[in-house]
Order: C-alpha cells, then sequence, then structure tokens
C-alpha cells in the first residue's frame, strides 16, 4: 500500500470545510448566552484559525439553529432599547435640570 492512499489528496483536504467540525461546548455556551464575539474568539483559538473563519464558522452553527439565532437577535433588540429608554431618560433630565438651573 503507497503512502499516498493512507491520506486523502490535498484537493479533499481543502475542500473540507469548518463548519463539518462542530463548534466546542464552551462556544455554544457563550452563543446561548448571547455572547458572540466570545464564541468567535473560543473557536479561532481552538482552531488556529483566521478571524474570518472563526466569524464565518460562528453565523453558519447560528444558521443551522435558528432558536438559538432568534433569541441572539432578540436580545440585542432588547438591548438597543434598553439603550434608547436609558439616552431618552438622560436627555430628558438634562433638559429639565438646564430649565430648572437658568
Amino acid at each position: 500500500m503507497s503512502r499516498s492512499s493512507l491520506h486523502p489528496p490535498i484537493t479533499e483536504i481543502a475542500q473540507q470545510s469548518l463548519f463539518d467540525r462542530p463548534l466546542s461546548e464552551a462556544a455554544v455556551a457563550a452563543l446561548w448566552r448571547g455572547q458572540i464575539l466570545q464564541a468567535i474568539t473560543l473557536v479561532r483559538k481552538e482552531h488556529h484559525i483566521h478571524l474570518s473563519e472563526a466569524k464565518a464558522a460562528v453565523e453558519a452553527y447560528l444558521r443551522s439553529r435558528p432558536e438559538l439565532q432568534r433569541r441572539i437577535e432578540k436580545d440585542l433588540a432588547d438591548a438597543r432599547a434598553g439603550l434608547l429608554r436609558w439616552v431618552l431618560f438622560f436627555f430628558i433630565g438634562g433638559v429639565g435640570l438646564l430649565y430648572f438651573l437658568r
């Protein structure tokens, strides 16, 4: 048996996708906590890949799990709404404070 028959051809290795490998439990747990950047960082360190590849792997995982993707989108929308409420609160409070200090 030749050595070349023991290993797949380089073209097959290049065509194997990072997305075929599952994410680690730590990366999945970070996603369930809504920590997308943490999950990307974990994938990048675990697989020793570039940032763009890690981001693509996490996005592919999210596309394969619509319930998780919806949850993250809802959490982000809630965070934006909360930020908007705080900005409005401080703006109205600042205007009120300026009114009374005049």
